[in-house]
């Protein structure tokens, strides 16, 4: 036992240490199985997702606006490339309808 008042002040202090850190982890247990659950965690990956979407538009566009003439370029590729196949269809069936022409 105890056999004065600073190790009984010393033993209570504890015991409301262990009971708060007792209640504590009783807190921060629930907290996390909230934050667990799969709905919970659906909706934080989906606003994770959105922030980063958001951020890239918000950086691309700001890299559109420093750069207009490398932005117009790359545009004008990219649109060669995706249109490649329609302008050779196109071109070929001009060479096919077109008669030779004889130079003078």
């Amino acid at each position: 036992m105890a056999k004065n008042n600073d190790e009984i002040f010393s033993l209570r202090t504890l015991s409301m240490d262990r009971d708060q850190a007792r209640e504590n982890l009783k807190q921060d247990t629930a907290a996390t199985k909230e934050r667990l659950k799969p709905s919970n965690l659906m909706a934080e990956a989906k606003g994770k997702a959105a922030q980063r979407v958001r951020k890239a538009g918000e950086s691309a566009i700001s890299g559109m606006k420093a750069n207009p003439g490398i932005t117009a370029t790359v545009a004008a590729t990219a649109t060669l490339i995706a249109m490649r196949r329609p302008i050779a269809r196109l071109m070929a069936k001009q060479k096919k309808t077109e008669p030779d022409q004889i130079e003078e």
